[in-house]
C-alpha cells in the first residue's frame, strides 16, 4: 500500500476502533446495571426456619447456599451437593477454564464442622452442584453417591474408587441412622428449546481446570433422606416427572425454586403438586433461590435478568392461599442448623 493511502486509512481505523471500544464499554455498562436489578429477600413474606440452639437437640440441616445442605443428627452427617466455590460471571464465559476454590472448601469444612461426613450426594452434575465433590471427598472419608457423570468428576479429582458409588433409580444406602434413596428425576427446562443447560453426560474423568459447560447434567435426582425421626425430600433440580413421587410420605421438602419464573405460573403449580401435594408434606424450605455468582456466604437473590424469585414466591403464595394453611413455607438462614424434627 502506498504511503499516502496508508496515511488516509490510519485515521479511519482509529475512529472505527474507538467506536467498537465505545460500544463494548456501553454494552458492558448496560449488563452491569441490569445485574444490579434484583429483588430482595425482604419482599418474600415467608418466615425464617427455626434454628437449633443446643448441639444434638434435633436432626438439623444447615443451608450453605444454592442446594448445598448439611444434614446432621449429632452422630452422622450427610452433605447434599457440597459446592462451596463461587464463580463470578466473567469466569462463566465459554472460553474460560475454572477450578475449585480450595481455600473456601477448607474454610467451609472447618467452619461448619464437617468432621463426621458419611455421604456426599449431588442433585445432578452441573458445576454449581458437583464441582467440588472430589475435593470434599478427599478431605473426608465420605462416599459420593450419584450417576456415572458424578463418578467421572470424582475420578478427575483422583478420589479413591471405594469413595464413590453409581446408583440406579430407587436404590438406597444407609449411613448411621440416615437412609438415602435416589429416585431419577429431570432438570427443569430453563434453557432455550425446552431443555436444561449443559445437557448430556460426562463420559470420561473430568480434570480441572475445565469450562463450566463440561459439567453436564448426568442424572438428576429426587433425594429422599430418611431418619427414625422424620423424612426429607430434596428436590433441587426443579424438574417434573409426573407421578414419580405419588405415594411417598414426606415431612419436609427442600424445594429448589431457581429458574421457575421464566417457566410460568402453571409450571410452578404443577411442580408444587408433584412434589409437595403428592407427598403430603406439611413443611417446605426453599433453596436454590440465591445468586450463586456471589461470594460464599453473601446471600442475595439472583438478578431479575436471570430469575424473578419474588414473582415465583408470589405464585407459591397463591397456591398456599388455596390449601387453608396446611403447608408452611420457610426461608433458610445461611449457615445455621435448622431444626427438621
Amino acid at each position: 500500500m502506498a504511503p499516502d493511502a496508508l496515511k488516509r486509512i490510519v485515521p479511519q481505523i482509529r475512529i472505527l476502533t474507538l467506536i467498537v471500544l465505545s460500544i463494548a464499554i456501553l454494552v458492558g455498562l448496560l449488563i452491569w446495571l441490569m445485574w444490579q436489578v434484583r429483588g430482595s429477600f425482604d419482599s418474600i413474606r415467608w418466615p425464617e426456619s427455626v434454628v437449633a440452639t443446643e448441639p444434638g437437640e434435633a436432626v438439623t440441616v444447615t443451608w450453605l447456599g444454592t442446594t448445598t445442605m448439611l444434614f446432621d443428627d449429632g452422630i452422622t452427617q450427610v452433605l447434599i451437593d457440597g459446592t462451596f466455590t463461587r464463580l463470578n460471571p466473567a469466569q462463566m464465559l465459554p472460553f474460560r477454564q475454572v477450578k475449585s476454590d480450595i481455600a473456601t472448601i477448607n474454610y467451609a469444612m472447618s467452619a461448619f464442622g464437617m468432621n463426621r461426613l458419611a455421604a456426599i450426594v449431588p442433585v445432578h452434575s452441573h458445576f454449581d452442584h458437583a464441582m467440588d465433590v472430589g475435593h470434599v471427598a478427599n478431605r473426608s472419608s465420605a462416599v459420593i453417591l450419584g450417576s456415572e457423570s458424578t463418578a467421572n468428576i470424582a475420578r478427575g479429582n483422583n478420589v479413591p474408587e471405594r469413595q464413590y458409588q453409581i446408583l440406579a433409580d430407587d436404590e438406597a444406602r444407609q449411613f448411621g441412622e440416615f437412609s438415602i434413596r435416589m429416585l431419577t428425576s429431570v432438570h427443569a427446562p430453563v434453557a432455550d428449546g425446552n431443555e436444561e443447560y449443559f445437557p448430556g453426560i460426562i463420559d470420561e474423568p473430568l480434570v480441572q481446570p475445565a469450562s463450566i459447560s463440561e459439567y453436564r447434567t448426568g442424572a438428576a435426582w429426587s433425594i429422599i433422606i430418611g431418619h427414625p425421626r422424620g423424612t426429607t425430600l430434596v428436590q433441587g433440580s426443579a424438574g417434573i416427572v409426573p407421578g414419580k413421587l405419588t405415594g411417598e410420605t414426606i415431612d419436609v421438602v427442600m424445594l429448589g425454586i431457581g429458574g421457575l419464573a421464566a417457566l410460568g405460573k402453571e409450571y410452578v403449580a404443577e411442580y408444587w403438586n408433584e412434589t409437595v401435594t403428592a407427598t403430603g408434606a406439611a413443611r417446605v424450605i426453599t433453596v436454590h433461590h440465591d445468586d450463586y455468582t456471589a461470594p460464599f456466604g453473601d446471600v442475595r437473590l439472583l438478578p431479575d435478568m436471570f430469575d424473578d424469585v419474588v414473582q415465583t414466591a408470589e405464585w407459591i403464595d397463591d397456591l398456599l392461599a388455596g390449601n387453608d394453611g396446611q403447608v408452611a413455607v420457610e426461608l433458610p438462614p445461611f449457615g445455621k442448623p435448622i431444626i427438621l424434627y
